[in-house]
């Protein structure tokens, strides 16, 4: 391989990790106005933690991989956390928004959530569909008070 060559694909490398960038940078500042809002709902609404609750928030896929013992066990978990209070830090994944330009696009922020309990480690990835985010996947970690 010739170095001119080599530096074509570093420069074709280059130019598409910026794009990547820059497409990712767009995607969370328009997310921002609506996913982090639709995230503090969902939360709010889900932290009954009542099986049926988040049901109604979860995407068909996520609902057709977890059975109902799984999701008892889930809400036991973090039925301890208590109600949620707020959103202390959260982080949108440039990661998952590049990824997703290839499949179904999926949205993913994690961070730092209140409850009534103490502080969780948040993970959540959306998908929207019609016009409403529905929860793809979902995750907390009840974080040790030091």
């Amino acid at each position: 391989m010739s170095i001119q060559t080599l530096r074509i694909i570093i420069a074709i490398l280059v130019t598409v990790m910026a794009m990547l960038y820059f497409h990712t940078g767009r995607e969370k500042d328009f997310y921002e106005k609506s996913a982090q809002p639709a995230i503090t709902q969902i939360l709010g609404e889900i932290s009954n933690w009542q099986k049926d609750t988040l049901l109604t928030h979860l995407a068909p896929e996520a609902k057709q991989n977890i059975s109902d013992e799984q999701l008892d066990k889930l809400m036991e978990q973090y039925r301890r956390l208590g109600r949620f209070r707020s959103i202390q830090e959260i982080n949108f994944s440039r990661t998952v928004s590049a990824f997703s330009l290839i499949g179904e696009k999926r949205i993913n922020y994690s961070g730092i959530a209140n409850f009534e309990n103490g502080a969780a480690s948040l993970n959540i990835t959306l998908v929207e569909r019609g016009g409403f985010f529905l929860v793809y996947n979902f995750a907390l970690t009840q974080i040790a008070e030091k």
